[in-house]
């Protein structure tokens, strides 16, 4: 959590940077640009990183795979950035390119991160995000003496601060996680078959929340997206807190894989209460001083909009309905029954939310629809991913029992 929360801010001060130096308008537009790079992220995160932490990454031929894939995915995001942003009118070809470049530094970041993950060593990312966000907010202060701010030195700071915070975390990774393999023999159909649907299924809320950017965008200008933005921002470190409790639950999982399922379901359980009560006793503080705080966060110039903020600790809140369980039934091997769950409550919030301004509907109240997609999302999850695979588990696994022996004769 504490790594999680520390990430956060890094992209919590940058963007608080892009409000008082862009404005609103500067601030939408960057944080469309942000959430693409997210989505990206997200991609190579669910179907390289999950596969690195599931699956036997010291086989060489699984290795080989998940190599071939972070590279493809790299790339992939890269011609795309520098093709669909400026066809788009969005961002220039030279801005596009320094985007991407940003981008595929965040992909492999990401994946070094997600080893110190798979090893349960969370402190050291706490090391390897310092160095980025230090390195971040040192090129924009350099440009500011030097040159007028704009969403180009982002672009530049984002991609510096990531490359070394990869310096940093391929650093303290041990000799045996660094080793490269040919990619010869590579298991690309097996990291393939399960990361694929990982990758697709973590996917969706970033891809949700960029189709609401573009919907907001194209409805309400992207000023208006800078309003939403700004609430969302002032929340981002609870929601990281809980987004980071899950992966911390879902390497956890992974670890206990022998224990049976009704004992994780009981602490998925535990887990899921926890986030809801925390996300909302935290978040009843965060709309209460919204106003005494928001000249500090957003400057005189952009107001902090207090419904929005409500609606994004709903949404935090929500979240915590659905991480725990969504983490398990990855760790037992049912992405494809989490997708076709997650895909539902897509196809619901993205129906939803671009009819909110045709009906004279305050932007301010699409969080409370992404919330109400994350709970469905949850209550599909626990009915038609665990539920059906718990009745094919016994209460007690070999494995669990066998370790409770060993335990008890120590």
């Amino acid at each position: 959590m504490v790594a999680q929360v520390w990430q956060a801010v890094g992209s919590f001060g940058l963007q608080l940077l892009a409000a008082w130096l862009l404005g609103a308008s500067g601030l939408g537009l960057l944080s469309l640009c942000l959430s693409i790079i997210i989505l990206a992220t997200a991609v190579a995160s669910g179907m390289v990183g999950d596969s690195l932490v599931i699956l036997d990454r010291r086989d060489r031929a699984i290795r080989g795979g998940l190599q071939f894939w972070a590279l493809v995915l790299a790339a992939v995001s890269l011609l795309a950035t520098m093709v669909a942003l400026p066809a788009s009118g969005l961002l220039t070809p030279a801005q596009a390119l320094l985007m991407g470049l940003a981008l595929v530094a965040f992909q492999l970041e990401e994946l070094v991160r997600r080893v110190f993950m798979a090893t349960m060593h969370f402190w050291r990312l706490v090391i390897i995000d310092s160095a980025a966000v230090v390195s971040a907010f040192a090129v924009v202060g350099i440009w500011a003496l030097i040159e007028t701010v704009t969403i180009t030195t982002f672009f530049i700071a984002l991609g510096v601060g990531q490359l070394i915070g990869i310096g940093v975390g391929v650093a303290m990774l041990p000799a045996s996680e660094r080793t490269l393999v040919s990619l010869r023999g590579a298991a690309i159909r097996t990291v393939a078959g399960f990361g694929a649907w990982r990758g697709a299924q973590v996917s969706i809320a970033p891809l949700v929340l960029t189709a609401m950017r573009v919907a907001v965008t194209a409805a309400a200008g992207a000023a208006a997206l800078g309003h939403l933005e700004l609430a969302r921002i002032y929340v981002a470190p609870l929601l990281l807190s809980v987004q980071g409790l899950g992966s911390y639950l879902l390497s956890t999982y992974v670890r206990d894989k022998d224990y049976a399922l009704a004992v994780l379901n009981r602490r998925a359980w535990r887990a899921s209460l926890g986030m809801v009560i925390g996300a909302l006793v935290s978040g009843a503080v965060i709309v209460g001083v919204a106003p005494i705080v928001t000249a500090a966060v957003s400057g005189p110039d952009i107001p902090l909009d207090r419904l929005a903020v409500a609606g994004w600790v709903l949404y935090v809140a929500a979240s915590g309905t659905l991480q725990p369980f969504a983490s398990l039934a990855a760790a037992r091997g049912r992405p494809s029954q989490i997708l076709r769950c997650r895909l539902v409550d897509a196809i619901f919030v993205v129906t939803v939310i671009p009819l909110l301004p045709g009906r004279g509907v305050s932007v301010s109240w699409t969080p409370f629809i992404l919330a109400g997609g994350l709970v469905l999302g949850g209550i599909l999850v626990r009915q038609f991913a665990l539920k059906p695979l718990s009745k094919y588990q016994p209460h007690r696994s070999a494995g669990f029992i066998r370790s409770r022996i060993l335990h008890a004769s120590r």
